[in-house]
């Protein structure tokens, strides 16, 4: 049973998959919310694209409601909670997810931003090249106000901790591994 629900968000290009490859290393689940809307593009049979990937997950939003992503990925999160005593939801955009996911799982929730700048993350995104991911600043600018306008800034406002990641990888993922290693050793063993 879950004892400890890692709410994380950040905006595109911050390091959040960094984050939860670091998890996955020390055997923490992790749930994608990202992956959730990437199956529903999928599952239409659209391209992977940025306007199809932010085309749906609009349309999700207004005919499931601004939690919708939670909504479906909850199952899945309940289930692996059954089965952990942590876990790692990535890609959390709003509040309305935030609650969906504190109704359903008994659990203590940490909410946690990663923070870095954009021209960071541009350069980052750049250098990614992930499916779906913006080709130019202008791109990249009108994604980052799409997320926004979700609600993703009122979730990092209300962070419990925020990460810092403009400096060197292994710094972060140093500093993401010790977060990690406290969290397992306060809430799982």
């Amino acid at each position: 049973m879950c004892k400890v629900v890692i709410l994380l968000t950040g905006m595109p290009g911050s390091g959040k998959s960094i984050f939860t490859d670091v998890a996955r290393k020390k055997g923490v689940p992790v749930v994608s919310l990202g992956d959730i809307v990437r199956e529903e593009v999928i599952k239409r049979g659209l391209e992977p694209t940025l306007t199809n990937f932010l085309a749906i997950a609009n349309e999700l939003r207004r005919t499931l409601g601004k939690d919708a992503i939670a909504k479906l990925a909850i199952n899945r999160v309940v289930d692996i909670c059954s089965a952990s005593c942590i876990i790692v939801i990535d890609g959390v955009r709003n509040l309305e997810e935030v609650d969906t996911f504190k109704k359903n799982i008994e659990a203590h929730f940490l909410i946690v931003a990663i923070h870095a700048s954009p021209r960071t993350r541009f350069t980052r995104i750049v250098h990614r090249s992930r499916q779906g991911d913006p080709k130019n600043f202008e791109e990249f600018e009108k994604r980052d106000f799409e997320e926004l306008s979700w609600g993703m800034g009122n979730v990092i406002a209300l962070a419990d901790i925020i990460f810092m990641n403009e400096g060197e990888l292994e710094q972060f993922i140093d500093c993401v591994e010790s977060f990690l290693l406290k969290v397992l050793r306060d809430w799982c063993t």
